[in-house]
């Protein structure tokens, strides 16, 4: 596993890294997919710089609903101790410190609604197009936990032994790698979905099959 990789001297997190791969080829996707609706570049691009907004709030939204007993310890200490700025800061690095899938997906899909509205594009045919190419990016993000060590596994029999989880307890057992199987079943889906798309199966409703898969 390698946490980072060092370009012109600067240290590089590959999990940012592969995210970024992720949305490229979820944009290149979608692009060329949405010619058969003659959607225009400019509304992939600036749709998909709009829902991966919506993404980033949901996915640490998310992230603090699943530490709510953190924050609400910290929000007791805050109201308690005098308005003391170092646990207001706690309370939204319990927020911002990490990012949950789905809250992303949800608070995306959501956006990508709102500017289909705005623009008034064509929904269904909007949504089947990022319906296939979302899974696509899932795949190669998730190649980016597995490097970053941020998802590390359960103990198991076979995998690899984690050496770089952020959770430095995670480190020194076999791992079971969840985040390679998750990268792979998500190649499946894209690949599913991107056949329904060519026959016209479903059609304006894959984005209900994605969710569903």
């Amino acid at each position: 596993m390698f946490p980072e990789i060092n370009i012109f001297g600067a240290s590089v997190n590959l999990y940012a890294v592969f995210s970024c791969i992720g949305l490229i080829a979820m944009g290149i996707a979608a692009f060329l997919l949405g010619k058969k609706y003659k959607i225009p570049l400019e509304d992939i691009l600036f749709s998909e710089l709009f829902m991966l907004v919506g993404a980033f709030i949901g996915a640490h939204i998310l992230y603090g609903i699943t530490h709510i007993s953190d924050i609400v310890y910290y929000l007791g200490l805050f109201f308690s101790e005098g308005w003391d700025a170092h646990y207001f800061f706690d309370i939204i690095l319990k927020f911002m410190d990490g990012m949950v899938y789905y809250g992303g997906l949800i608070l995306g899909i959501v956006f990508g609604i709102l500017y289909c509205r705005f623009r008034k594009l064509d929904l269904n045919n909007f949504s089947d197009c990022f319906a296939v190419a979302i899974p696509l990016f899932h795949a190669i993000a998730r190649l980016g936990c597995f490097f970053a060590g941020c998802c590390y596994g359960i103990e198991c029999g076979f995998g690899f032994t984690a050496s770089n989880a952020v959770v430095e307890s995670a480190n020194g057992v076999n791992r079971f790698p969840v985040q390679l199987f998750e990268s792979g079943f998500n190649i499946l889906i894209f690949t599913a979905l991107l056949l329904l798309f060519r026959k016209e199966i479903l059609k304006g409703q894959l984005i209900y099959a994605y969710m569903i898969l």
